[in-house]
């Protein structure tokens, strides 16, 4: 079997979950004889579009580089140069399957070029970006989550709060170019053999936000696999009245770090609870705002950390861990990690969060992106020291919450078996020169911005 994995990004360039995680499928694949190899976004655009290739291991990454601005931005997220060169890798390389992780930084339409190329496909959902034009569905202005689904309201104004703005390109125009980009992300949906999605919740996120009809998916839930070397760090002797919590991941509006903080802020003894924070800091105007707002709270800012040893870190040297995640998580690599070390988790209830763990079977819940149901958690916890010792008794073991790395390898054989079955779809007719007018539309795009200032680009 012939494999070929796409992502937007791929370590050691880009390191995130969904960069890992893919990663680690390609490595467990490797190790089963398969022949796999990568085709990746990458951010280093300076030398101008192009394709570089490098080795992880036995495993060939071909990386695609687009050079045009801003291409994370929605308005940029069908490529023609990439479909190009996305189809002319597959015919040299002719795999049996591909499977599409993300778009992003690439172009929305992989599943199809795939299709075109008689190669059937499958993909996985890692997040909502499928359904959102600033990704993860949390309002810039707000920073709650939005249930609305895809449209032009109130999508289109909600997405122009994040630079660059496009004045130059009209409402009208805007509201075609989100009908095509909604349009041609179902199609992809629609058009791959097998959707594969972590846990059920993020499934039905999906559908009900991107209102795609469940008959026209084939969707199939697979768990990440985790494979982790951490011991648990067993009970901690409390000191009567008081709380220590740890919080890591990636520091950012996103998982809410200033959640936790306003939360201390409406305890009625703040100084009553420590708060240890880990984690790389990518928006550091986010991190100075967070340093800033800690000031007089028992705050510890640790930064980033190494997962193998986080069973020594302080930041799991607590009583609980505690999320403030405003994410529609799909996953959630930090409850693995709290499961692993036995530390009872305080967390968000939604998501893949409120699918995995059990309230008082290791974890407690509260209200998402409510800093005041927390706080009342927290308070409760403080006044009954025993409750946390009840749920640290009653914690899942980590083969109960996630398979090992060669269960998930197992399981996504399984599908591309199915989907290899399954065969190519029909071709897709192809418009010799909707290329050309997409190149075209891309360059002008492009020039129109150089000509703007950065008041009307949004960044002042």
């Amino acid at each position: 079997m012939k494999v070929c994995l796409v992502a937007h990004g791929y370590p050691p360039e880009l390191v995130g979950g969904t960069e890992v995680a893919v990663q680690n499928l390609a490595r467990g694949l490797a190790a089963r004889g398969v022949d796999v190899f990568v085709v990746a976004g990458s951010m280093q655009h300076e030398q101008g579009f192009r394709t570089s290739e490098e080795r992880d291991g036995d495993i060939r990454v071909l990386r695609i580089h687009r050079a045009d601005l801003y291409f994370d931005h929605w308005q940029k997220s069908s490529s023609a140069r990439v479909a190009e060169v996305f189809a002319q890798i597959l015919e040299r390389e002719r795999p049996d399957v591909v499977h599409v992780n993300h778009w992003i930084r690439l172009s929305r339409d992989l599943v199809h070029v795939a299709a075109a190329a008689r190669i059937p496909a499958t993909l996985t959902l890692h997040d909502l970006w499928t359904t959102c034009l600033v990704t993860f569905r949390v309002r810039p202005d707000t920073k709650e989550f939005c249930e609305v689904p895809l449209g032009p309201s109130p999508c289109l104004s909600c997405a122009a709060l994040v630079p660059p703005r496009t004045p130059w390109v009209s409402m009208e125009n805007q509201f075609l170019a989100l009908a095509e980009h909604r349009g041609e992300l179902v199609r992809e949906l629609e058009t791959a053999r097998a959707v594969v999605v972590p846990c059920a919740a993020h499934a039905a996120a999906v559908e009900r936000f991107l209102a795609v009809p469940k008959d026209s998916v084939n969707v199939r839930v697979v768990p990440h696999g985790r494979d982790l070397a951490l011991a648990p760090r067993g009970k901690r002797t409390r000191t009567p009245g008081r709380l220590t919590l740890g919080a890591w991941g990636h520091v950012g509006a996103l998982k809410g770090q200033d959640l936790l903080v306003d939360a201390l802020r409406m305890l009625p003894d703040p100084q009553a609870v420590t708060l240890r924070i880990a984690g790389g800091e990518p928006d550091a105007e986010f991190a100075a705002r967070l340093r800033e707002s800690a000031k007089g709270l028992d705050v510890t800012f640790h930064g980033a950390y190494d997962v193998d040893a986080l069973g020594t870190h302080p930041v799991t040297d607590v009583d609980a861990m505690v999320s403030g995640t405003r994410a529609h998580e799909s996953w959630g690599l930090v409850l693995d990690e709290a499961v692993a070390l036995g530390v009872p988790l305080l967390l968000p209830r939604a998501g893949a969060y409120a699918e995995r763990m059990a309230e008082g079977r290791g974890a407690l819940f509260y209200e998402p992106r409510s800093a005041a149901s927390l706080a009342a958690l927290l308070e409760r916890l403080r006044a009954d020291p025993e409750e946390l010792e009840r749920v640290r008794e009653r914690m899942p073991s980590l083969a109960d919450v996630a398979p090992s790395s060669a269960q998930h390898v197992d399981a996504m054989l399984d599908v591309y078996r199915e989907v290899i079955a399954l065969g190519p779809p029909e071709p897709p007719s192809v418009e010799w020169w909707r290329a050309r007018m997409r190149i075209a539309a891309e360059e002008e795009w492009d020039e129109s911005l150089k000509k703007r200032t950065a008041e009307e680009l949004g960044f002042q």
